[in-house]
């Protein structure tokens, strides 16, 4: 799979509230319980994901359902990049790292609901830029952001847009780099206990699938 350095932007919201979100990873009643207790309105609010919708939870195929819900974006994740390599292109050593890393559910699928698995991923923005309700600019790409300046999005060749879905390096360095032209990003990805801040970016990913609840942002 070509992962393409696509910007999707979203103004802001008027009418409603904006949530983001940490990896899913098969997790969607406990996400839905989590909304209902912040009131979420499907008709005005919207939900967006740092990426990896599937895999390690009981409800990949329901997280990848979210998709078509007009209230829900997501970002890729590095396992819906493992997903389509391993069933759409049939790169074995991608097949072996999906497999082991949670993406055995498919077996219990039907092969007729992959097609449109595959399409919706592949369709799938690396980065989602949201202005929040008091003007504040905020960019969500999965694992981290290569380049020192957000306006660069679109210029990511083909190995540092991998780095985005797959990179772990400035949150294991614990990287205080601040990301010019956004105000603040948020990463999934990286396992943190709570929220954590470095630079102007933020990680949110808890790891649902370890036990632990999600964390919710509201912009």
């Amino acid at each position: 799979m070509k992962v393409q350095a696509r910007l999707l932007r979203l103004e802001a919201n008027p009418q409603g509230r904006d949530f983001v979100v940490g990896d899913i990873h098969g997790h969607v009643s406990k996400l839905m319980d989590q909304l209902k207790q912040r009131q979420f309105n499907p008709e005005y609010d919207r939900v967006i994901c740092v990426g990896d919708l599937i895999d390690r939870g009981p409800e990949s195929p329901q997280a990848l359902a979210l998709l078509d819900q007009p209230w829900f974006y997501s970002v890729l994740g590095n396992h819906e990049y493992l997903m389509v390599c391993a069933m759409k292109y049939k790169q074995s050593e991608q097949r072996m790292t999906w497999l082991s890393h949670g993406g055995d559910w498919i077996a219990s699928t039907s092969p007729s609901d992959w097609p449109g698995w595959f399409d919706k991923i592949e369709q799938l923005p690396l980065a989602i830029e949201v202005t929040g309700k008091t003007g504040t600019r905020y960019g969500i790409i999965h694992a981290e952001y290569p380049f020192s300046d957000w306006a660069d999005i679109e210029q990511l060749d083909a190995d540092e847009a991998l780095r985005t879905i797959w990179s772990r390096a400035q949150f294991q360095q614990r990287s205080e780099q601040v990301i010019d032209g956004i105000d603040v990003v948020i990463h999934g990805h990286n396992i943190s206990d709570g929220e954590l801040h470095l630079g102007n970016r933020m990680y949110i990913e808890p790891g649902v699938y370890l036990g632990k609840d999600f964390i919710i942002k509201e912009l």
